[in-house]
């Protein structure tokens, strides 16, 4: 074996070291940016979950508080009724009575809605919130794996290593035969 064929050899070695470390390097950015994203996957579905349950919750609690409000109305028409049955109130007085009742049930009501209303836009704006930090992650995520390709050597930085690589193998040979 002579100084080219050593030097041919110890090119080649460092073009596959290069091409080992390029495929290394892409295999982790690529792993890494799965993982992350599986992550900030379960992490955003968890969020959404939690949150959908809250809305859940708070229609539930909603329609329980319409629910006891209407037979607290219906209470106190039917006591209304009564008192002015009871005090001989006819005609319009009476029916002024029953309507504040009314009024006053659908008072409540609204205070009801509103509050959902309001627990809901809560809902809906940490839902936003899950999002944006998801995409951000996202974009994070992106970023790194870019970052970390951007550390594979290019092509013509493994063929001039393999040069060098090539000579400094057959400058060794050569002085190891004393030549």
């Amino acid at each position: 074996m002579g100084p080219i064929a050593a030097g041919v050899i110890g090119g080649a070695l460092n073009i596959f070291g290069g091409m080992a470390q390029n495929k290394a390097i892409t295999r982790q950015a690529n792993e890494n940016y799965n993982n992350s994203l599986l992550s900030l996957g379960i992490q955003r579905g968890v969020a959404q979950n939690n949150l959908l349950y809250q809305a859940d919750e708070i229609n539930n609690q909603i329609g329980a508080e319409l629910t006891a409000l209407l037979g607290e109305q219906r209470r106190a028409a039917a006591s209304t009724i009564t008192n002015t049955t009871e005090r001989n109130v006819y005609g319009a007085t009476a029916a002024k009575l029953r309507g504040q009742v009314d009024m006053d049930a659908a008072g409540m009501a609204d205070n009801i809605i509103q509050s959902g209303e309001a627990a809901m836009t809560n809902v809906q704006t940490n839902l936003s919130n899950t999002m944006y930090q998801y995409n951000q992650g996202v974009y994070g995520a992106s970023q790194n794996r870019a970052n970390a390709l951007s550390q594979r050597r290019s092509g013509f930085d493994i063929l001039t290593g393999a040069v060098s690589s090539g000579f400094n193998f057959a400058s060794g040979y050569r002085s190891m035969k004393g030549m």
